[in-house]
């Protein structure tokens, strides 16, 4: 079989719930995700390597957890010990294209921001003088290999970017964003685009995909093309045409809206919303959900240019976020980080193999994580040997249907903080169980096969005293065998 074209596509921030295939019940609209879920394989237990974005996305580049490849905060923020990704030889695009690839990437990026003026960043970051920015180290997609388009630092949504605006001036486009709400939580806030949808992020970046694909078929080589959306990530700016969808739709609460946080850890109420009332709180998910939907339309897009291009069934589709997103859940939490729950750390994975590369419409049970999807994409490509220290390992032949004996029985999240609050976790799901380490705080077990929504802490409970031991062990073991510096504290704190 030749080596197939790779289309990757990657939302920020998306809960896994926002599907159909992982929510039969859920009200947002994404009917050609939904396609492309009963012709490829759905992951149903697929988590991310730290629930952020410069850490997750680094683990795609690399195949390693944060915790060995530095990036372990965004960017330029306390604890990140990498604020521009090392120009490796076993970067994901660099191996790519020694395989015979064109590599191309457009979207959301931050791994590195480039030229900046430190004045620009907050608080007491405006002082610091960064080593990178000292010695001008750079570090774009196209340094590091991709053909394509440089978007530093984190974006905001890119809306602001200057090449978004020249595309919406050559092509005589006025972008309208209008009707914004706010105060939910921080500077957080949702609005609508009334303009054309051709004025939105999401249909230029759709544009930019379609350019280098257009110039990578001129060749006589196969291509991997990585579409990385801003959104669903906040701010929640949604065209007029998908909000109208969900306008006058009910959606009703989080199982675990109203949740008296009993038991739980009070690092939680750092990232809690100011909003109580689910009728209020409403309004952010509608236009989360219309992003959603936008972008889904953008995906047909893509879909259907493969298609015309007759080269649909040559390529090897894989859908996935970053993390996700807990929009209200357990108590109005918001954002990510500092809590493990499923809605930011268990992540939406789908691929769509090639003609002859297995059946789709399967659902793969089996425990994978961001750091496989590098394993997997070099694969494809032909290299099956890994750069020493990487965590990740291909989920092809899970693809195909079939599951090596040795697959791994558990996956963890790794977590060391956020913005400016540092904070050690890791979480790993094994079985129906999930256990959630807390360094300065109230440990978590949960059952998720009783308990989905996980509204029990039984790491409180004297009678499963035996599962958080055998939990706490199996954590122990796989930070071993995967090198995780954390060991030697969790040990003295929890192992004793």
């Amino acid at each position: 079989m030749k080596k197939p074209n790779i289309l990757f596509i990657v939302t920020d921030q998306q809960q896994r719930g926002t599907l159909s295939c992982y929510d039969a019940d859920t009200l947002c609209q994404t009917p050609n995700l939904d396609q492309l879920a009963s012709e490829g394989i759905v992951f149903d237990n697929a988590y991310t390597s730290f629930p952020v974005c410069t850490p997750a996305r680094a683990s795609m580049q690399t195949g390693m957890y944060p915790f060995k490849h530095g990036m372990q905060n965004n960017s330029y923020s306390p604890g990140c010990l990498v604020n521009e990704l090392p120009h490796t030889d076993y970067l994901l695009s660099k191996q790519l294209k020694k395989a015979g690839y064109s590599v191309g990437h457009t979207g959301k990026w931050h791994l590195g921001h480039g030229e900046i003026d430190r004045s620009e960043f907050e608080r007491n970051l405006k002082y610091i003088e960064f080593p990178e920015l000292a010695i001008h180290t750079r570090s774009m997609p196209t340094d590091v290999g991709y053909e394509g388009d440089d978007f530093p630092g984190h974006g905001s949504g890119g809306w602001a970017y200057p090449q978004f605006h020249d595309y919406l001036k050559e092509n005589n486009l006025e972008l309208k964003i209008e009707n914004k709400i706010s105060g939910h939580y921080g500077g957080h806030y949702a609005a609508e685009v009334t303009s054309p949808v051709e004025t939105t992020i999401e249909h230029y970046l759709t544009n930019r995909a379609i350019h280098y694909m257009d110039q990578f078929m001129e060749r006589e080589q196969p291509f991997m093309m990585a579409v990385h959306f801003w959104g669903p990530h906040e701010p929640y700016i949604a065209p007029s045409d998908t909000l109208a969808l969900y306008r006058d739709v009910s959606i009703p609460p989080w199982a675990s809206f109203y949740e008296d946080q009993k038991d739980k850890p009070g690092i939680h109420d750092v990232q809690r919303s100011k909003i109580r009332d689910w009728e209020v709180f409403e309004s952010y998910v509608k236009h989360y959900y219309a992003v959603m939907t936008h972008i889904d339309r953008q995906v047909g897009r893509l879909v259907n240019y493969l298609k015309e291009k007759n080269i649909y069934e040559d390529t090897v589709i894989i859908f996935c976020a970053d993390h996700g997103e807990s929009l209200g859940v357990h108590g109005g939490l918001c954002d990510k980080g500092f809590f493990m729950y499923d809605e930011t750390c268990r992540i939406p994975l789908m691929v769509k193999p090639q003609s002859g590369g297995g059946e789709g419409g399967r659902v793969a049970e089996e425990m994978v994580g961001t750091c496989d999807l590098y394993a997997t994409m070099l694969d494809y490509a032909g290299i099956h040997e890994l750069h020493p220290g990487a965590d990740g390992r291909s989920i092809r032949e899970l693809v195909k249907g079939q599951v090596p004996e040795d697959w791994p029985d558990a996956v963890v999240t790794e977590f060391t903080g956020l913005g400016s609050l540092l904070y050690s976790q890791r979480m790993i799901r094994m079985g129906d169980y999930k256990y959630v380490f807390n360094s300065g705080d109230t440990d978590e077990l949960y059952n998720l096969k009783e308990d989905p929504h996980e509204l029990t802490n039984l790491a409180v409970n004297k009678s499963y005293d035996e599962v958080l031991v055998r939990m706490r062990r199996r954590l122990e073991s796989w930070m071993e065998e995967h090198e995780d510096h954390l060991i030697v504290e969790y040990r003295q704190m929890r192992l004793r």
